[in-house]
Order: structure tokens, then sequence, then C-alpha cells
């Protein structure tokens, strides 16, 4: 899409998923933890686009939707791998480890979660979890809603999966864990910088933005070296503090 049609599309936009996260927030289906750490932070990016993130806005949503739904899975339990198919359950679990890099040694640098430093670290999580699948579940109904509304103005050429509904404190069923792959969803990229990183081959002739990747993996490698007591099999793969 243009950039003039987009910007204009992203402005009529931004208000209502300001409207929508703030109906979901207030529907009391999903747990304080997911509100603090997750959906104020969004607020926040929305309220004031380009000030804390350079994500596009359906980035934004689609790493606020992976990060709110992977603390309600650690919450609550919702997740079982006897449930969903292990395939899935199982990409669903390395993603949410990379997402996640860092960030229960970070938690665990504060006694208590200021609204500024639960958006500080929310940031980088909402970031790597933007740029691949989304996962959708029966949470954020309202959000996801209006997601697949704006992705099809987008000019995005897709049906529109059917959204999964049920209890967000229950363990959810093959229904009700999908997996939507989105434009930056891009398995080539992924094996890319894994055999430029795991063969060492020459990085200099890059773009910057795959240099970035690169080094979040590089960090996420020493990061998991100090903390495999967290590094999940299991769906919980981060603190609720």
């Amino acid at each position: 899409m243009p950039l003039i049609p987009l910007y204009e599309l992203e402005n009529t936009y931004y208000p209502k998923f300001i409207e929508a996260l703030e109906l979901d927030l207030h529907t009391s289906n999903h747990s304080a933890e997911v509100i603090h750490q997750v959906l104020n932070p969004a607020l926040s990016l929305l309220k004031e686009p380009g000030k804390y993130t350079g994500l596009s806005l359906d980035q934004i949503m689609i790493g606020t939707m992976n990060m709110a739904i992977t603390l309600q899975i650690t919450k609550y339990g919702t997740l079982s791998p006897e449930i969903v198919e292990s395939t899935l359950y199982d990409k669903y679990i390395r993603e949410a480890n990379y997402w996640f890099t860092g960030y229960n040694t970070a938690l665990n640098n504060y006694q208590g979660l200021s609204d500024q430093d639960a958006l500080r670290l929310a940031i980088p999580i909402i970031e790597r979890a933007s740029k691949g699948c989304l996962y959708i579940t029966p949470c954020l109904s309202h959000t996801l809603n209006l997601f697949f509304e704006y992705y099809i103005k987008l000019g995005n050429d897709f049906i529109p999966p059917n959204l999964p509904t049920g209890n967000t404190f229950h363990k959810w069923n093959q229904e009700q864990f999908l997996c939507f792959n989105t434009i930056y969803s891009s398995s080539l990229l992924s094996h890319s910088l894994f055999a430029v990183k795991a063969y060492r081959l020459p990085t200099t002739n890059l773009p910057e933005d795959l240099q970035d990747e690169l080094n979040i993996l590089s960090a996420a490698d020493e990061v998991d070296e100090e903390d495999d007591a967290d590094k999940i099999t299991s769906p919980s793969c981060c603190n609720i503090i």
C-alpha cells in the first residue's frame, strides 16, 4: 500500500484499536497481570504513535496479542500439549521463549512494577512477538475482530479465520488455539538467519534490520545460558508479578 493512504488508514485505526483494547481490558476476561504488563503498555504505544517504537500499527497489535496470550497461558495453564496438536504446540513454545528473552531476569530486578517500567519491559517483547505468526485464542475478542478488519484494509488477500470463543481461564482445545500466518511470517527469513549464525557466514552485506535480528539471536543465546532454569518445555515462559 502506498505510504500516504497507509498513513491515513493508520490514523483512522489508532483510536479504533484504543477503543477495542479498552473494551477487552474491562471485560474481566484477562488476568490483572495481562492488563498491567501488556494491555496498558500497548495503550501507551497507541496513544503516542512513534514515540516508543518504530513498529507499524498492525505489528503493534500482533505483538500485543501474542504477548498477552502468553501471559494468560502462563497464569492459568490454558494450553496443554495433550490437547493442542504437537507441532503447533512446539512451534508456539519456541517462539514464546524467543519473545520473552531476558524478561524474567528483568522482572526479578523489581519489587513492584510501575506503569512506566511495565511499558519499558513490554516494548522489546512486543517488538519480537510482532514479527511472526499471530496466535489466536478466545482472548482479546474485540481487538482480534478489529485486527482482521484492519488487515483486510491493508490489501491482504485472505479469508479471515473463524475466531474462537470460550472461557479465557480454562484449558483451550484445538479449535481455540490457532496460528495465523501474517505478512511478517517468513520461515525462509528465519532459516536464513539461522544459517548465517550457525555457520558463521559473512554478514558485512546484510541489511541493517537483519543485522539487528542476528544481534537479538546472539543476545538470546547469552541470556539462555544464564536463565536455563526459566527455559520452557511447558507453556509457562514468563514470570507473573
